[in-house]
């Protein structure tokens, strides 16, 4: 008796993590679909300096080769960047613009930001920086600089780097969960890497 008791409370635990899990990710969706329909002008250039000022409280780096002329990789990362994530849906130029203070969105279903270029030199570097997101208090704005390394074959070595900082607790240090995160994005880089084999 005691035991049914117990699996009983423990498979009803079970389903209202389930539903609050369920509930949190629609609440995260409807933020970020909420966030791709607004209209977002372009910020002040002072507004990006601050953001770019600013100490991130996260910061990684990784280095990807990629079987691809630089060319090609520019030619993704402006039109089809993050599409082969899994639950990303890539990144949407808001006009016909893609010079510095050009906005563009990141939509990852679950999280959407508008991102503002501040650099753009084709087929070397891209820069941008986060002006909005779907979840300030978890993601109050980022950096994100991707640099294009031509080798001696002509494929790519792409650096990407990004920095930032959360809404809430943004004084707590948290640079040490790249070597937990790096692994992650060299999987994903490799999935978009194999992409042009």
């Amino acid at each position: 008796m005691i035991r049914l008791a117990v699996l009983g409370a423990a498979l009803g635990a079970l389903v209202l993590a389930a539903a609050g899990g369920l509930a949190a990710l629609l609440v995260l969706q409807r933020l970020a679909t909420r966030l791709l329909d607004a209209e977002i002008p372009p910020v002040d250039a002072a507004v990006v300096r601050e953001i770019e000022a600013k100490r991130p409280s996260f910061r990684m780096s990784v280095d990807q080769h990629v079987p691809a002329t630089p060319w090609e990789v520019w030619a993704a990362l402006e039109d089809g960047a993050f599409t082969w994530v899994p639950f990303v849906d890539g990144v949407t130029y808001r006009g016909p613009d893609r010079d510095p203070g050009a906005v563009r969105t990141l939509d990852a279903i679950v999280f959407a930001a508008a991102e503002q270029v501040t650099r753009r030199d084709p087929r070397t570097r891209l820069t941008v920086a986060a002006i909005r997101t779907s979840v300030p208090l978890l993601v109050r704005s980022y950096t994100m600089d991707f640099a294009l390394t031509e080798t001696t074959d002509g494929t790519t070595v792409l650096r990407w780097t990004v920095a930032g900082r959360p809404g809430i607790f943004a004084f707590v240090p948290l640079s040490w969960t790249a070597v937990f995160v790096c692994p992650f994005v060299r999987v994903v880089l490799g999935r978009w890497a194999n992409y042009y084999r």
